[in-house]
This record gives C-alpha cells, structure tokens and sequence, in this order.
C-alpha cells in the first residue's frame, strides 16, 4: 500500500521547505493499526517546528503532523477485537502525543500508529471537528485540570484563557462553560473579540501585559481563579497580578517570551500557584489521560470545535501559511 506525506529537509516557513512524496507501506505490527487519513487539524507549534524553534527533529527528513482523524483499514497481530476495541472500519482520532511526528506525522494519506494512539471522536462530530478536538482537550482540559478544574469543580470559578481565538483556546472556553465556570477570554484582536463572544462569558482585547491588568482588573476586582496562558514573558505577571488570593496560573507555552517576569512579594502575598503543561507530561499519567478522555466526550456537544478554514491535501503548506498569519477564529484544517 502507498501512502502520499508531507515531509521537510531543512527548516523555514511552510511554503519554502514542505515538500511531497510518496513510500509504500509496510504491514502494521503487534499492537498497530494503518489508519487512512480523512482530516488534519494543524497547530501553530508546528509552524515553529517547521523552523525548527520547537520541538525539532533530530534528523531529516522530517514529517509532520499530530492531530488527525481517519478510519482503521487495518490491524497488527495480538489486539484483542471485541466491544471494548477499535475494529477494522471504525473511524478514530490520534493522541496528539502519542504520534512519532518526524518518522510517521499525520499529514499523510495512510499512516501506522500504535493502537494505543487512538481515541473516539465524538458521533456528532463532522472528521474536520474531530480532527481540531483533542490537542484543545489535552492542552486546555489538561491545563485546567493541573489546576484543580475539572466537570466537578469549576462550577463559578473565573477562568481566564490568554490568546483564546485559536482552536484550542475555542475548546478550552466551551468546556470551562460546559463544567459551570465562568470563561474569560482576551485576543488582541477587536474583530476576534466579536466573532470569540458566543464561546465566552466576557472578552477583552489585550496586546499588552498592562491591558491585561487594567482590563480584566476592572472587570474581575477581586480577581480570577485560574489563568491559563500561552504567553510567557511580562504577561506572567500581569496575570499573577489579576489573580484572586489562592489562585493558579498554568502556561502551557512561551509565545510572547521564553522568560517569564513576575514579582515575587505579590506571589507570596496572593499565595498564587505556578505550574506548567505540556501534553506530553500526560504520557506518564495514564489515569488522566482517561479522565481528559471521558469528560472530552461526555461534553462534546457543549465543546464543538470552530473549523475557521479547511485547505485539500494538496495545498497544505498554504494551510499552514493561513494559519501563521493568525487572521482566524478557530481551527485550520486539511481534509483529504
């Protein structure tokens, strides 16, 4: 069987460096499944990982790609088929985390995955919606959860989500409503902000560590419960400074600025909680995994991922030149 990718041999922007090939592939393994690719949700981490800012690869070629959703045409030896298992036919998504990005990537036609890669996608969901679902589960959810958040205890926590117009931040805001909180949301972006409001229950447009105090410090004087942030840098401190007494900030990345600025006597006196997220520390916490799993399904409805723009296969490297523009609200996905 072939299978068509996008791969890179050098890094730079997706235009100059993506380029397409074609190998056959093998037959899948013990404990793997080939999977035929209907629809890629893309990230913008990838874009820097295509300049080789984040996460790069130690080698080329390179392959790209973590999020997708697809139907199994085919299983390895050893995988057990019966009600609790994936069958031949069944359409699945990828653990963003789980896919070994630079060797295999998503953004391929057929692709082999370990069977513990895949995961549900919601009935409901259209194969774009499924594929712009779980990097937001597994980022914000994931996040909310380091801080304490989950179905059961958010309800009337003040949730702020930093930069939220993107597909994760989309989810984050739905399933902080969804689990009875009240979800915050800035963007920089005045056009943004009208088309993010019926995701949140307030927004503000923020392009500056100081909006962020002055404009949620208006609207929240006693402060929010959690922050979540892909800043970095000043907005650090801006957000421990809009903080209630005892509340978290968790980042999950440093777009802003890799280092992070804050004063020390307003931690100590608010008694705010720093922590960090990536999905990739969910590897090792397998319980959690399932919770984000099941609470990622039992409100899908309430969290339908936004799909912004949809690109075919053959013009993915302008997919990702969309998406780094960031002029969208929601997820850039590529369908096949």
């Amino acid at each position: 069987m072939n299978s068509e990718y996008w791969y890179f041999d050098r890094f730079g922007g997706a235009t100059d460096v993506m380029q397409r090939g074609a190998s056959a592939l093998r037959s899948p393994g013990p404990a793997e499944a080939t999977v035929a690719i209907r629809a890629v949700g893309l990230n913008q981490a990838e874009n820097r990982y295509l300049r080789g800012t984040h996460f790069p690869p130690s080698s080329f070629p390179a392959c790209i790609g973590h999020e997708a959703v697809g139907e199994i045409i085919a299983l390895g030896r050893d995988i057990a088929v019966d009600s609790n298992h994936f069958r031949v036919g069944d359409r699945v998504a990828l653990l963003p985390m789980c896919v070994d990005t630079p060797r295999m990537g998503a953004l391929r036609t057929v692709g082999i995955y370990d069977y513990s890669a895949l995961v549900p996608v919601p009935e409901e969901y259209t194969d774009a919606e499924g594929a712009s679902y779980w990097m937001g589960v597994f980022t914000m959810a994931g996040a909310m959860f380091a801080a304490g958040l989950g179905p059961s205890t958010t309800r009337g926590k003040r949730v702020l989500f930093t930069a939220a117009t993107g597909g994760m931040g989309v989810v984050g805001l739905k399933l902080a409503r969804a689990w009875g909180g009240v979800a915050i949301a800035t963007t920089r972006n005045p056009t943004k902000a009208q088309q993010i409001a019926g995701c949140a229950d307030e927004v503000a447009i923020v392009r500056s560590a100081r909006d962020l105090k002055d404009a949620i410090g208006e609207r929240f004087p006693d402060g929010v419960d959690v922050v979540i942030d892909p800043l970095g840098g000043d907005f650090v401190g801006a957000a421990i400074d809009v903080c209630a007494a005892g509340g978290r900030y968790v980042g999950y990345e440093s777009v802003a600025d890799a280092r992070g600025s804050f004063d020390i006597m307003t931690l100590l006196a608010k008694d705010v909680s720093i922590r960090g997220h990536t999905i990739f520390q969910l590897l090792s916490m397998p319980e959690r995994i399932q919770s984000l799993i099941e609470a990622g399904m039992t409100h899908a409805r309430s969290a339908t991922p936004i799909v912004s723009a949809s690109f075919v296969f053959a013009d993915a490297p302008i997919a990702f030149d969309a998406l780094e523009r960031g002029d969208h609200v929601g997820k850039v996905v590529v369908t096949l």
